[in-house]
């Protein structure tokens, strides 16, 4: 038993009838009454996008409105049995295409890839064909047409319904499925000016005639296309289309010259198309990629701060003893029978302060903490390296303490702002130096020293730089630091430089491993200087 109807659904229907015979009234070109044998047949791409919607439940709502279409906008001059039989026709064909379409893993309606947009076009220039064919057929077998004239009108009736269902089928697809419009910016003004401008020029005689300069159509068809993918293609087209004919049928134009501009009209039409589509999939993926990265980021995150649980509960709980400490002695002082002496009162308070300052500096710990881990999506901003190595420092630092490691750090007072994202870029030092104080930890080094440090590098870079006192890195896995799976920890993953180079990557930067030596070894990070102006790397 089929399922019922969805509401969302039933109210594509009702706007469909709702707007079909007004629709189909406004675009039909070739006088009243006449058969809708046209070069320019944008019903075709409502009753398709419905129909790839909806399903073959649509099927009698497309037939009521095709039929009424006919008698209502056309005055129809052919026998009820034609207008029946043509009507079929047109269920049939497109029906059946909906139907194949809509089958699993065939076809998104949303037109989510450069696929799908290939799927649409594909299957509606083949499905027009018999459709075509069948429809001009039953009016010359009804005596409404001639038969020589077969061939002609059947590809006058497929370049209709190929550009109509191009056009606005995508359209229709994106409103119902993908909505939501784009900020106007001053760039869209400008670009519309552009597409009203290409339009104009065309009907302007140049050479021998009029239309010399179609091609100048693709300019600003490709810029708005490249700018905001599908969306301002299938937008454009619309116009460009609607603009074209309105413009041929106003200067009126014999039916064979609004045929051969239809055929150009094609071609534009399936160039932008594909174009938009590739763009707003290439968006699309680096959107995936980079919520990709921000995933393995967190996990990053989460493996080091696992790795560092005991050094930061080794720091947390000095803190916390002081302060009970202190609390409690200031409770023995206060707690005195009498008065007391008269400096108890003020070693009490010195006492009480000395415990909020160690409870303060536990949820400083926390606080980093917390921030580091956070799974925020990135906010790139121009940021001071000094304000990123103070933070990965005081994170760092009970790491450090733990294995007896000295952390020093040097950063001249004047350096440029980066463009980053600040927890991003702390996670990929802070990877750094958790991998020398295991270095050192693990190969027992005499000298117990990490150095960070900052220093611009020119042209217009900044560069982080982690420097240990450890055995250095193994000769063998040199070539291999950013494979993923590399690693020498007896429980290490090998994905945190991997990922701290991917991020790196992601800013515009790069990573690296300056030296190794038998006393230690260096990475540098490197990332563009922020324009003071714009906050955009300069």
């Amino acid at each position: 038993m089929r399922a019922p109807i969805s509401r969302w659904h039933l109210a594509l229907l009702a706007g469909f009838l709702a707007i079909y015979l007004p629709f189909d009234w406004l675009t039909f070109i070739p006088s009243r009454p006449s058969i809708n044998v046209t070069p320019w047949n944008p019903p075709a791409g409502l009753y398709v996008a419905l129909l790839l919607i909806v399903g073959p439940r649509a099927l009698p709502a497309v037939g009521l409105a095709l039929v009424a279409g006919d008698l209502l906008v056309r005055g129809f001059p052919a026998s009820t049995a034609a207008l029946l039989a043509s009507n079929a026709v047109i269920l049939a064909g497109y029906g059946g295409l909906a139907l194949a379409l809509r089958r699993p893993g065939v076809f998104d309606p949303a037109l989510g890839r450069v696929r799908d947009v290939a799927v649409l076009l594909g299957g509606t220039f083949v499905a027009a064909v018999p459709v075509a064919a069948g429809f001009v057929g039953v009016f010359v077998l009804d005596g409404v047409l001639a038969p020589q004239d077969m061939p002609l009108l059947a590809f006058q009736y497929w370049i209709g319904d190929a550009i109509g269902v191009g056009v606005v089928a995508p359209a229709v697809l994106l409103l119902a499925l993908r909505p939501g419009l784009p900020r106007p910016d001053m760039r869209m003004a400008v670009q519309a000016t552009a597409l009203v401008a290409a339009l104009g020029a065309i009907f302007v005689p140049v050479g021998s005639g009029q239309f010399n300069l179609f091609y100048i159509l693709f300019l600003p068809l490709v810029w708005v296309a490249v700018s905001h993918g599908l969306g301002g293609a299938v937008t454009a087209t619309v116009f460009l289309q609607g603009g074209l004919m309105a413009g041929l049928v106003f200067i009126g134009l014999p039916l064979d010259t609004i045929i051969y501009h239809q055929t150009l009209m094609l071609a534009l039409t399936i160039t932008a198309l594909f174009l938009g589509a590739v763009v707003s999939e290439r968006r699309q993926a680096e959107k995936s990629l980079r919520d990709q990265q921000n995933q393995l980021a967190l996990i990053s995150r989460l493996a080091v701060t696992g790795e560092m649980a005991s050094a930061l509960a080794h720091e947390l709980n000095q803190p916390l003893l002081a302060s009970i400490a202190y609390a409690r002695a200031a409770q023995r002082l206060l707690g005195q029978p009498g008065d007391g002496p008269s400096g108890d009162a003020g070693r009490a308070r010195d006492l009480i302060d000395k415990a909020v300052a160690q409870a303060e500096r536990a949820g400083e710990v926390i606080r980093g903490l917390r921030t580091f881990l956070r799974n925020a999506p990135p906010d790139i901003r121009p940021v001071a390296p000094r304000d990123i190595i103070a933070e990965t420092t005081a994170l760092a630092r009970a790491d450090a303490a733990y294995w007896s490691v000295v952390l020093r750090t040097e950063v001249p007072e004047r350096l440029p702002e980066v463009l980053a994202d600040r927890v991003q870029i702390e996670q990929i030092l802070l990877n750094l130096i958790h991998n020398s104080v295991e270095s050192i930890a693990a190969a027992g080094s005499p000298r117990r020293e990490i150095l960070v440090r900052a220093f611009t590098d020119e042209p217009n870079g900044v560069v982080f730089e982690v420097e240990d006192s450890g055995p250095g890195v193994v000769p063998d896995m040199v070539p291999r630091l950013y494979s993923p799976f590399a690693t020498t920890k007896p429980a290490g993953m090998g994905l945190g430089l991997p990922i701290c180079r991917s991020i790196t990557e992601a800013h515009g930067g790069r990573l690296w491993l300056d030296e190794t030596f038998a006393g230690g070894a260096r990475f540098r990070l490197r990332l563009p200087q922020a324009s003071p102006a714009t906050g955009r790397p300069s």
